[in-house]
């Protein structure tokens, strides 16, 4: 069998490509589209649902919403929040992408998405500086939460369907997952 023929491209290729509301992002210098699937909308919707009675103030951002980091990765997050604070994240002047580090960042996994969210995407948020990284599982019914200690993401742990945890970046809500993960 043939090994799979890859073509790098560079931002400025990736971002003349046609508008869609696919996902379509770049990801180390590839062009990846992965279409989200009813399980997958259904967790994003119930997250949601979570987080907009916080009345989080800034800018709460849903896929496909691009978010640029540098010429090889531009990422179109699950979601993410970026507070009025945050000087290392900006709206570019097109409106086109979010530029740097948001606050929070939730991928929900797939099958087809677990390795690049929990590789390269990590790998990516950590060293640009992301604040808290949540990935949410849908199929395992876990939330797998990290935090940004100023060098390195530290795993605040591993969280079931039933179990709330603590978001310091969200001002230390409580954020329960048990919608999250309803049939």
């Amino acid at each position: 069998m043939d090994a799979q023929v890859k073509t790098r491209v560079t931002f400025e290729e990736y971002d003349a490509l046609p508008e869609t509301n696919q996902i379509v992002e770049l990801i180390d210098g590839e062009i990846v589209v992965n279409p989200p699937n009813f399980r997958h909308q259904k967790t994003l919707l119930q997250i949601i649902a979570v987080l907009l009675p916080l009345k989080l103030e800034g800018e709460l951002c849903v896929a496909p919403v691009g978010l640029h980091f540098d010429d090889s990765n531009s990422f179109e997050p699950d979601l993410f929040w970026v507070s009025p604070q945050n000087a290392n994240c900006f709206l570019e002047p097109d409106g086109s992408y979010w530029r740097g580090a948001p606050d929070l960042v939730i991928e929900i996994l797939s099958p087809s998405t677990a390795s690049n969210d929990r590789g390269i995407k990590y790998e990516t948020y950590e060293r640009y500086g992301v604040r808290e990284y949540w990935l949410v599982d849908p199929d395992a019914k876990f939330t797998e939460g990290y935090r940004h200690d100023s060098t390195k993401f530290v795993r605040q742990g591993v969280f079931k369907a039933k179990q709330a945890f603590v978001s310091a970046v969200l001002n230390g809500a409580t954020i329960d997952t048990q919608s999250w993960f309803s049939e």
